[in-house]
């Protein structure tokens, strides 16, 4: 229990934030490859601008089934009854998207990406940890019952992260363009806490936390600059059925192809994210219990109020129960690992229709953190000034959602689900992207080539509404 009291200070804090994170929309946008490198490294190679350049940007993803928007008011308090017999879970991923580039140089694509990720993961809390998340220890209700919990676990992690982004075409002929792509990340680690629980036997009272036995795990890192340092790594390909069959000798945004943009009936990836790990080693503890009790004594007055006191009473209380307490001062979180599959099927004019499902690999044992697997389908109109998508989100936690993305120029805003907020119903999850990119639609070399055949076959002028100059007359003064 003192475990999860700890952990609520990073959930409240990250749901109030309403939580940053990758949104799928903006991921299908062609035009925004420093977004779907994210999820296929793969995808940015024959990228539709010859140069994207995202400035900043922020995107928010949260779910659960405990806390709600009554109402789906963002203005009102966050509310929901703890049932009996009812294992909860929650999802909030929290980005903020720095600067990234993503370049085309002939058939190879190069780029850079910068944001800072936090993530929060609980899965199988049971009815009464809940109840004391959402009141506090103080809760007279659940004192003096002996309850027993297993096989629940709680995970967050807060890192930078630097990625260097390549990819290129792998194979091309006759309507067959095949690509593949990885992204080589270096992480900082900047907050940590985890608490793996297999069983836990336990009762609280209006003065004492008493665990009669324990096995489970728990790593804290507080939150902070450079307390660890780890690498990762994307991997991603992609096969695309073009429309023509003259591709053997393609290069993307090259004069030799007469710079065109080759388009595909349909394509489909696959691709392993966050592959990696950080080790983390400053204001870091790890405590593991092994069929222990722990005593905590009057847990009012004895609060804890930072690391250094979370392991005191840690210890106090293992020695007050007639336990040894095992800690160290270094453990390796694991990324949120997840397998992903995208397809894109060209309905033409324009139009397409995009689905991406994604499955994030459990890891329940380990130090990290976990994401929700989701399946994503999103009718989108696409040129190149503007996109506008409807994406239909199925997650694991929450209700099917109708959301919308914009994209107009430099600027993309979007939400993964809208409606409950125009028809005020109640809503357990909630989601915003914003998104500043700027592009360079062609290289330098197909600019001027568009110039050059500009000025050879001029444009026909329209003059519909231009006047007609009159011609003077002319006077005949030949003598008769």
């Amino acid at each position: 229990m003192i475990k999860i009291r700890w952990f609520i200070v990073g959930v409240h804090f990250l749901l109030a934030l309403q939580a940053f994170a990758q949104h799928n929309s903006a991921v299908s946008d062609r035009y925004t490859p420093t977004n779907s490198v994210l999820l296929n490294p793969a995808s940015i190679a024959d990228p539709r601008p010859f140069v994207d350049f995202r400035l900043v940007g922020v995107s928010a993803q949260a779910e659960n089934n405990l806390y709600l928007l009554p109402g789906g008011n963002i203005t009102n308090a966050i509310n929901a009854d703890v049932e009996d017999g009812v294992k909860y879970n929650a999802a909030v991923n929290a980005d903020i998207y720095l600067p990234a580039m993503v370049i085309a140089k002939g058939y190879r694509s190069f780029g850079f990406n910068i944001r800072q990720r936090n993530m929060v993961y609980g899965k199988n809390v049971t009815s009464d940890v809940a109840g004391f998340i959402k009141n506090g220890l103080n809760y007279p209700r659940q004192h003096n019952q002996v309850y027993n919990s297993d096989n629940f676990y709680v995970k967050y992690m807060s890192w930078a992260e630097l990625g260097l982004n390549y990819a290129q075409i792998i194979k091309r002929d006759g309507d067959v363009i095949m690509t593949a792509g990885g992204s080589l990340k270096l992480l900082n680690g900047m907050g940590h806490l985890a608490m793996l629980v297999d069983n836990q036997t336990y009762e609280v009272d209006s003065l004492h936390v008493n665990i009669h036995s324990t096995q489970s795990k728990m790593g804290l890192s507080t939150p902070g600059a450079s307390l660890g340092m780890g690498v990762g790594a994307d991997l991603g390909f992609e096969f695309r059925k073009m429309l023509t069959d003259d591709n053997a000798f393609h290069t993307p945004h090259s004069v030799r192809s007469k710079c065109g943009i080759k388009e595909y009936k349909y394509k489909f990836g696959v691709s392993l994210i966050d592959l990696g790990f950080i080790n983390f080693k400053r204001s870091t503890y790890h405590w593991a219990f092994e069929n222990d009790s722990i005593f905590w004594n009057n847990y009012e007055t004895n609060n804890i109020d930072g690391i250094t006191k979370m392991n005191t009473v840690l210890t106090n209380s293992s020695a007050n129960a007639g336990s040894t307490l095992e800690n160290k001062n270094k453990f390796t979180a694991l990324m949120p690992l997840a397998l992903n599959a995208q397809f894109d099927y060209n309905l033409e004019n324009n139009f397409f229709f995009y689905s991406s499902l994604e499955l994030g690999l459990h890891q329940r044992l380990t130090m990290g953190t976990e994401r929700v697997s989701r399946l994503s389908l999103i009718p989108r109109y696409e040129r190149e000034r503007i996109t506008a998508a409807l994406p239909v989100t199925i997650s694991r936690h929450q209700k099917p959602g109708l959301g919308f993305y914009l994209r107009a120029y430099f600027f993309s805003i979007g939400t993964n689900n809208f409606v409950p907020l125009l028809l005020k119903n109640d809503t357990y999850g909630a989601d915003v992207y914003v998104s500043l990119n700027w592009q360079i639609l062609h290289s330098k070399p197909c600019q001027t080539y568009f110039k050059k055949r500009k000025d050879y076959c001029p444009k026909p002028t329209r003059n519909f509404f231009k006047k007609k100059k009159k011609k003077p007359r002319e006077l005949n003064l030949e003598w008769k």
